[in-house]
């Protein structure tokens, strides 16, 4: 379980390798926020694209500043808390939060398939929305950085503290396939790990700042 007490540029975590090249992932992941907004949950960034793959959650308290800022958020603001599902900038989707915001634990998928050109989008086992003509024929590129809890504007970097995460993050697998209704649930039950996982919790490298990693036994 990773810890991240405060949205600072000081507190993310690495990884010890990359992703492969992804014409289809599934990303799912435990997390508690005790606050307004998630923050960045994830990017994934390379050479020729910062937001190659990014589960970024607005602050709408600060949506209005940012909007004038010459480092403003490409994506217009969001009436409701939000977290955008961003495959390769400036293609994305917008996925509801506010239920994820009451400082309790909840599971969290997103699935998308490029042969499909759709994605999915689960919240505690459910299936919350879902669509389609999303990033058709698209692969993500591998040899990357992944970088948790801050978004990279630069490989590794340029980070802003209002983007940051602060909560608790557990479970974290990334997989090269599109997960099931039926995995996802198992996913979210503890009921084993589906094939397919490029990267998880035993991949981190590093984790910088004030961030802890609690090892569960």
């Amino acid at each position: 379980m990773l810890f991240f007490p405060s949205a600072s540029v000081e507190n993310y975590v690495t990884f010890s390798q990359s992703l492969p090249s992804l014409p289809e992932l599934s990303a799912c992941l435990w997390l508690r926020v005790e606050s307004t907004h998630i923050g960045t949950l994830l990017s994934y960034a390379t050479d020729d694209k910062d937001n190659q793959l990014v589960l970024y959650g607005r602050n709408l308290s600060t949506s209005s500043k940012a909007s004038s800022s010459p480092s403003a958020s490409p994506y217009p603001s969001a009436p409701s808390p939000s977290l955008d599902f961003v495959i390769g900038d400036p293609a994305y989707r917008r996925l509801p939060t506010s239920l994820l915001l009451d400082s309790g634990w909840h599971h969290l998928c997103v699935v998308w398939s490029s042969i499909q050109g759709r994605f999915w989008y689960y919240s505690d086992r459910r299936l919350i929305t879902s669509g389609s003509n999303f990033r058709k024929g698209w692969e993500i590129p591998g040899g990357g950085s992944v970088v948790l809890g801050q978004e990279q504007d630069t490989v590794g970097g340029g980070f802003d503290s209002a983007e940051g995460f602060a909560g608790q993050v557990a479970g974290f697998r990334v997989w090269n396939r599109v997960l099931s209704p039926s995995e996802v649930e198992g996913v979210a039950a503890g009921r084993g790990v589906p094939r397919g996982v490029v990267l998880d919790m035993e991949d981190i490298k590093e984790v910088h700042g004030e961030v802890q990693q609690v090892v569960q036994i």
